[in-house]
């Protein structure tokens, strides 16, 4: 034990000398976040498992616009992905051939460089549904507001931008760069990506230094981790075949084409007279949230199977028009809404074809909880809390929740005025049947008389 914590000294101060030399700045090491993320069995003297030279050496080689640092805590992370987290570094090598050459495309357009496609990895592990539990999403995992405000992303019940991966990628870069241009710093860039640039900027005043290795102990614990983990991932995508991991199961993407669509869409009747499953499209469109689009749809973009495209591209016309149609004709029915009731029923509204949202309730089974019964109302979690005002994630058996649907005004007007019809007709039946009691009684009495 002795001569590992000598080791230890002996090769910090050589980083520190290293660094006098340079003129580069070495963070004051925050040993305690090191132990909590970067544990590592140790079975050599020396208390690590890959030769520090090595490290050294290939990242020196693989530089290019991005520093790509070597220290105690850049090894520290390229010895997780290397041992602990093998597992996920060989995902990344599955998945990444799904979503490289779409972020090597845009990042050209750009002219950012080329390793920033390492850095979704990091971020949501090249999975596009991903989402934290601060209510970042996509594979760029941005929030809500920054994707809505910033780059025009929609973000709603219905559509979530954030989970299009080229409209995400193309954001990404767009951020990266204006980053970069507020910084002029790579990795203080990346770590403003991270945190944001007002935490950024309150830590390089907080430490009084402009690189991110000189303002690393005033950062968040998280964003500490951020730049050195990237710097690791980007040495093992390289280098994994010497660490003896390599993909066994790529993941294939679903070839497909694109149309942009506008207004109300049913997507189960696309689907069906297509020929493919809504699950199938739902792959594909992971942006698509629900089973239908809303009537203020403008120009979303709608992925179909390649395979099931030409039949589309001849019947085009009719099978948008069935879809639309559906809407116009009838509301459209869950398929298990033996506890859906609709609320407002006897609204009334003009006879015009236009759609507005209607109120609707659910009423919760046991054993059921907030992601099945959003799942089974075509919802998004989020959107069923915030209508409902649910703070927690637990549901009590028989709780009431409410939700809303976009619904044709046409039809409801249909609705309410055949009740009218039916009602003013029985009232009509109603008062002949007294007239004509009323016409009997009478010609009684005139007998009698």
């Amino acid at each position: 034990m002795r001569l590992k914590i000598l080791f230890f000294f002996f090769f910090l101060g050589s980083l520190v000398t290293q660094g006098q030399i340079t003129g580069a700045y070495q963070p004051a090491y925050d040993f305690k976040q090191i132990d909590s993320i970067a544990k590592v069995g140790q079975s050599n003297t020396n208390g690590m498992l890959i030769d520090p030279s090595l490290i050294r050496d290939r990242l020196t080689k693989l530089e290019n616009e991005i520093p790509l640092n070597y220290n105690f805590v850049t090894h520290q992370f390229v010895e997780i992905f290397a041992f602990r987290k093998a597992s996920f570094t060989k995902k990344m090598l599955e998945r990444k051939d799904v979503y490289f050459p779409l972020y090597e495309k845009y990042l050209k357009k750009y002219g950012l460089p080329d390793e920033l496609k390492y850095l979704s990895l990091i971020e949501s592990g090249l999975e596009n549904k991903a989402k934290s539990n601060k209510g970042a999403g996509g594979l760029w995992q941005f929030m809500p507001y920054t994707a809505r405000d910033g780059f025009g992303l929609r973000v709603d019940q219905y559509i979530d931008e954030r989970y299009d991966a080229e409209l995400a990628t193309d954001a990404a870069c767009r951020y990266l760069k204006q980053l970069y241009t507020t910084f002029g710093d790579w990795h203080l860039a990346l770590a403003a990506y991270n945190t944001g640039p007002g935490n950024l900027k309150r830590a390089i005043r907080k430490c009084g230094a402009s690189d991110f290795w000189g303002i690393y102990a005033c950062l968040p614990k998280e964003t500490r981790a951020y730049v050195p983990q990237f710097i690791a991932m980007t040495y093992m995508m390289n280098y994994h075949w010497d660490h003896s991991i390599q993909p066994e199961n790529w993941v294939i993407d679903i070839p497909k084409d694109s149309i942009m669509v506008s207004g109300y869409l049913n997507l189960s009747i696309l689907t069906k007279l297509t020929g493919f499953s809504l699950d199938t499209l739902k792959k594909l469109n992971p942006h698509i949230l629900s089973h239908f689009l809303p009537k203020n749809t403008q120009n979303i973009k709608l992925h179909i199977p390649k395979s099931k495209f030409d039949y589309f591209s001849q019947n085009r016309v009719k099978i948008l028009d069935s879809a639309r149609y559906d809407a116009k004709g009838k509301v459209q029915e869950l398929e298990d809404d033996s506890d859906s009731t609709e609320v407002d029923e006897e609204e009334e509204f003009d006879a015009s074809p236009s759609y507005t949202s209607k109120r609707f309730s659910y009423k919760v089974r046991s054993g059921e909880n907030l992601t099945r019964v959003a799942k089974k109302l075509g919802l998004t979690v989020s959107a069923l809390k915030k209508t409902n005002r649910i703070k927690g994630s637990k549901l009590r058996k028989g709780q009431i929740l409410y939700y809303y649907k976009s619904v044709s005004t046409k039809s409801s007007y249909r609705k309410s005025s055949s009740k009218r019809s039916k009602q003013s007709s029985r009232r009509k039946h109603s008062k002949k049947k007294k007239s004509s009691k009323k016409k009997s009684k009478s010609k009684k009495r005139r007998k009698r008389r």
